[in-house]
């Protein structure tokens, strides 16, 4: 048997399902766009890729050389300005860190330790039964 909805939640969700949908348009038919352009090309296309590898400089093929074996501190003269450029890039800090001992609170337990550790000290002479299930064997 169905339940019957609240009519303001009713008139909510009708609401929530007319937005949803009305931006859903059905594609049946597929045309290929002929006149636009790949952003990149394929490289392994015989056809998009001229024969270049013959044509390269030495000069050229020495600055691509040398890049690659760059690291970034050597590359880039500026302080990493992303949090991911922190990581095996720049070894020091931008904002040094402070040795005065009033900004420094460390948080030694979370409460889910201090939580736990409680329980385990109440629970120290209760006996608790094994593992009486079926084993987990590897092979």
């Amino acid at each position: 048997m169905a339940t019957i909805l609240d009519p303001i939640k009713m008139k909510f969700y009708t609401e929530k399902f007319d937005k949803e949908n009305q931006n859903i348009k059905l594609v049946e038919e597929f045309v290929p766009s002929v006149e636009t352009k790949l952003i990149t090309g394929k490289f392994y296309s015989k056809y998009e890729t001229p024969e270049l590898f013959g044509s390269i400089s030495p000069q050229f093929m020495q600055i691509i050389d040398r890049h690659e074996r760059m690291v970034p501190n050597e590359i880039y003269s500026y302080k990493p300005p992303t949090t991911n450029m922190l990581y095996g890039w720049f070894a020091e800090p931008l904002i040094p860190r402070s040795t005065d001992p009033r900004l420094y609170f460390p948080l030694n337990h979370s409460q889910i330790v201090k939580t736990e550790m409680r329980i385990r000290d109440i629970d120290k002479g209760i006996l608790r039964a094994g593992f009486r299930g079926i084993p987990f064997k590897t092979i």
